[in-house]
């Protein structure tokens, strides 16, 4: 049975799309750059802050210019990271089921670590995730399977009492890497599609379907 669910925050547990596009496009306009529509980041987000800006920047990448980017895309989303940012329509509600039935809840983000807590806090007040952790200097971002394998060690749980929920091929490959069973959510950034492709376990279109992947395990 699953005894945790680790999930990652943005595109599953929150919908950050439109503050992480705000605030990159913030740092382009400051160094006249073009900017990019809020749907055009679904695909440059997922693989940490500096492959965001690397992706933005494309052809006018320079290590000077990256750097005064990530500099004012901090500055600006310190003070709007939830300007937009909210949680996922029934999310609070699965939280709440699984904390009366005795699963503790985790999450493992490749968002720079000082925002995951700020907006857990924000979106799921009354909720007390076991662990949060998101991408520091001296830790490997997803899909690597460090952060996944230290919460194993850190916890004691085996590898079969673990589902990982996520909704890019990042999460997916990242618990495999890991050799943790992982669920898709088709209702984050990239769609269903990429989650096939990625080999994912499970695939929960809804937060019901999502409660049906975790209860039939514990069902059994």
């Amino acid at each position: 049975m699953y005894k945790y669910v680790i999930f990652d925050l943005d595109g599953t547990l929150a919908d950050t799309l439109e503050d992480l596009a705000a605030s990159i496009n913030f740092a382009l306009e400051q160094n006249a750059l073009p900017t990019y529509k809020v749907d055009d980041y679904r695909y440059f987000v997922g693989d940490g802050i500096d492959k965001l800006i690397e992706r933005v920047l494309a052809d006018n990448y320079s290590e000077a210019l990256f750097n005064k980017i990530k500099e004012e895309f901090f500055s600006y989303y310190s003070e709007h990271f939830c300007d937009y940012t909210k949680s996922y329509v029934g999310m609070s509600k699965l939280l709440e089921k699984l904390e009366k039935l005795n699963i503790k809840t985790t999450v493992i983000s490749n968002k720079p670590h000082q925002f995951v807590p700020k907006i857990l806090k924000k979106l799921y007040p009354k909720h007390k995730f076991e662990y949060t952790w998101g991408q520091k200097p001296n830790l490997k971002r997803k899909p690597d399977p460090q952060l996944l394998l230290s919460f194993l060690s850190l916890s004691g749980a085996e590898k079969n009492e673990v589902l990982y929920v996520g909704d890019s091929n990042v999460d997916i490959k990242f618990a495999h890497n890991a050799e943790v069973e992982a669920c898709g959510v088709s209702w984050g950034f990239r769609g269903k599609n990429e989650l096939i492709k990625a080999n994912a376990d499970f695939i929960a279109d809804n937060i019901n379907e999502l409660l049906n992947v975790i209860m039939l395990r514990n069902n059994e």
